[in-house]
């Protein structure tokens, strides 16, 4: 049977992009892609003004289309303009940054010690300028001023499921046991949660682009069979990491294949000791 008539569609929303085109399939992809060429005199007139203002921006990916698409353009415009600069006026680093919540403050250094900015702009939840503003500061910029979007609370129900009562009784039970535990955080958690558990339990950072390397090296330096891994709050990431330890040991890959492509401490043995000594915590989502 056909759908009903507000839900048929000629064409799946998709955006094609080819080596110099760019074809959007359906109205929605059509009003998307129209933020992929911003007006040029707004992006000259933004780039303007941080060059003058001596003010960089950090976004995260989860920004809707509309700004990603305005200030990929600047960030582009800028570095079109350096390779013909001579006056020295161009910065050298981008004053515009699209990134995950760990390499926005990564970036923000970078404009600050290369770029020469006074302020930054972060777009993001509440944590974020948090992160931002701790990286700078632990990099020598703890005088730069990180702005946020708005003064409201701009939450995030994962963070904030790190900032209960529950989460605190998961790592104090951890902490009780009689194994050595580590407490490995994903980074979109608040620096007061980030401090709170580490006054329970030995506690580290990670992004979920370094989460595996995180584990295998913590793993590896503190004795897969002794160390119990604890690690949240993101219950989907943390399932995520063990099935596909699961799954290395399921394939049954070899010592010499782990040794190369996972880390070169580990092996089947170890693996198995590090899935199996892994508590996701599981009210994160």
């Amino acid at each position: 049977p056909s759908a009903p008539p507000a839900q048929q569609i000629s064409a799946f929303p998709s955006i094609i992009i080819g080596p110099d085109t760019i074809s959007p399939q359906g109205s929605f992809a059509e009003a998307q892609a129209s933020f992929l060429e911003p007006p040029m005199d707004l992006v000259e007139e933004m780039l303007d003004k941080l060059i003058e203002l001596k003010v960089g921006i950090v976004a995260h990916y989860y920004m809707d289309v509309e700004l990603q698409g305005i200030l990929f353009a600047i960030k582009k415009r800028q570095m079109e303009l350096l390779q013909s600069d001579t006056s020295g006026k161009i910065p050298k680093f981008p004053l515009v940054a699209i990134a995950d919540s760990l390499k926005m403050g990564d970036d923000a250094v970078n404009m600050c010690s290369q770029s020469k900015v006074e302020s930054i702009i972060c777009l993001g939840v509440d944590f974020m300028s948090e992160s931002v503003s701790a990286i700078l500061g632990k990099n020598g910029f703890s005088n730069t001023p990180v702005y946020r979007a708005t003064q409201k609370h701009i939450g995030c129900s994962l963070a904030e499921s790190a900032e209960g009562l529950n989460y605190k009784a998961w790592l104090n039970k951890s902490a009780a046991g009689k194994s050595k535990a580590l407490h490995v955080v994903y980074i979109n958690t608040s620096l007061e949660t980030k401090a709170t558990s580490s006054s329970i339990i030995p506690t580290i950072t990670c992004t979920s682009s370094n989460v595996l390397q995180t584990i295998l090296q913590a793993s590896a330096q503190m004795g897969p069979e002794e160390l119990r891994i604890c690690y949240g709050p993101d219950t989907y990431m943390g399932e995520n990491l063990v099935s596909l330890l699961t799954a290395v040991l399921e394939s049954k890959w070899s010592d010499e294949r782990i040794k190369r492509d996972l880390h070169p401490e580990h092996d089947q043995a170890s693996i198995r000791a590090l899935r199996d000594n892994t508590d996701v915590y599981p009210s994160g989502n």
